[in-house]
């Protein structure tokens, strides 16, 4: 197949014009999907598919080299940009990304950042979230301004950090927005706990990282320290960002917790956790998930 044409939607030409730019090669097999490969990069190739509004870029990893659901989530939060771990129906875990198509100007930016967060996905759980590419120094963002430029009300707090009421039905639920490593950081919580019995552990990561398959562009990341713990979401945009991104953001932060905080509090309920295994799957469910798929290859 070659080129989109005249009738091809312009966030699809917009993409596949981004992808032949930053992309070593770009095989197209669908109007709206492609194979491609990272240029000067010893990588799988991914898959790209523009669906709603969004480029998704996704490769697969191999079972027996991951480590368990938790860690997954504990290593989203070290990676660049839109990257993420994401435990797909079939029980294997991707590595994916979703970048929104919302202007052709920045999407070739975000996709070579991209394609610099998969080549640093190396060590996912050893290895620390790197600061973005040195270039041009960037000025801080004005991050209360660029919230209130994208219909958000934003009250400013210490150290530069804005919080955003966020448009969800079910709770309250505040992000937080700051500047961090050249970034823009956008978060909100969704469960926090103080510790957290064996089954619930097993509930919560096994949610929240089927979950990053199918929120757009928000991510999922536990963090804990000595007085407990906390699952989030995030969005993470290199700077410079614009008031379109962020309004993207914190669309996609209120759709994600209005989803996943109900369940990840109920999670933490070790009956509701042990009969969500009995239905999702514990490890030994994955265990013979990720054996059948071995016999299929």
């Amino acid at each position: 197949m070659n080129a989109p044409d005249s009738h091809t939607p312009p966030e699809v030409r917009w993409g596949y014009a981004a992808l032949q730019a930053a992309m070593e090669s770009v095989e197209r097999v669908a109007p709206d999907r492609w194979f491609v490969s990272l240029r000067g990069r010893a990588a799988p190739r991914l898959l790209v598919e523009a669906v709603d509004g969004f480029l998704i870029l996704s490769g697969g990893l191999l079972p027996g080299s991951l480590p368990s659901r938790w860690d997954l989530l504990k290593a989203n939060a070290s990676l660049l940009g839109f990257l993420k771990f994401a435990s797909m129906p079939d029980g294997n875990v991707s590595l994916r990304a979703e970048i929104p198509v919302r202007a052709e100007s920045a999407l070739s930016r975000r996709i070579d950042q991209t394609c610099r967060a998969f080549a640093n996905a190396l060590s996912p759980v050893q290895a620390p979230r790197e600061a973005p590419a040195a270039s041009a120094e960037v000025p801080s963002p004005d991050l209360a301004k660029l919230c209130e430029e994208a219909g958000w009300q934003c009250s400013s707090r210490r150290g530069g950090r804005c919080a955003v009421p966020l448009d969800a039905h079910q709770g309250a639920h505040t992000a937080l927005i700051s500047e961090r490593d050249g970034c823009a950081q956008v978060c909100t919580e969704l469960a926090s706990w103080d510790s957290l019995p064996g089954h619930c552990r097993e509930g919560l990561s096994a949610f929240l990282l089927a979950a990053n398959a199918r929120l757009r562009l928000a991510r999922t990341i536990v963090t804990e320290d000595e007085a407990g713990g906390a699952a989030l979401l995030e969005v993470l945009l290199e700077t410079p960002t614009s008031s379109a991104e962020i309004g993207c953001t914190l669309e996609a932060l209120s759709v994600g917790a209005e989803l996943c905080a109900p369940v990840a509090d109920i999670l933490q309920h070790e009956e509701a956790a042990k009969l969500f295994l009995s239905v999702r799957g514990g490890p030994r469910t994955l265990e013979k998930m990720q054996q059948t798929t071995k016999r299929k290859l």
